[in-house]
């Protein structure tokens, strides 16, 4: 792989990977002209050899985790149209890993990515969804938004 891609995996500037290259401190890489290649091991990870000495790396040791995907099912919003406000569905969904998590209002703690795929839509059929890395809280899974505006229940995840 080249420079670019590596300094993606690992979580640095490319600058700093070009010194780390100059220094022989990344295993198996080979300058063929300009450019550099740069193997990967068994976790898909290229491998820095650590200093002697300084402070430890802070350049990640995995692979990212997948975000959160944040949903509002525009299908239910339809169909409650019809319901009464007492059997009113939850609309905000949130995908992490294989868990489902249903509700009526969130907050996100931190950065958030909108993203609208209307021609590669994500695996739930969304054009539409939120991606966070950063811990979401639901403030309402239980109570019905038009009754009640005092939070039910709240869920970290």
């Amino acid at each position: 792989m080249g420079t670019k891609e590596a300094s993606f995996l690992l979580g640095m500037s490319r600058q700093r990977l070009l010194v780390l290259l100059a220094q022989g401190r990344v295993k198996g890489a080979e300058k063929k002209g300009r450019f550099w290649e740069i193997p990967v091991s068994e976790s898909g990870m290229p491998v820095i050899i650590p200093a002697r000495r300084g402070p430890k790396g802070m350049w990640r040791k995995q692979e990212s985790i997948k975000p959160k995907m944040i949903h509002v099912n525009q299908n239910i919003i339809k169909s409650n149209k019809t319901k009464s406000p007492e059997k009113l569905e939850p609309v905000v969904s949130l995908k992490h890993g294989n868990d489902n998590y249903y509700g009526y209002e969130l907050y996100i703690s931190g950065p958030c990515q909108i993203v609208y795929r209307p021609y590669k839509p994500a695996s739930c059929g969304a054009h539409l969804w939120i991606n966070t890395y950063h811990s979401v809280q639901f403030i309402d899974t239980k109570s019905n938004p038009a009754t009640a505006r005092q939070p039910s229940k709240q869920i970290f995840i």
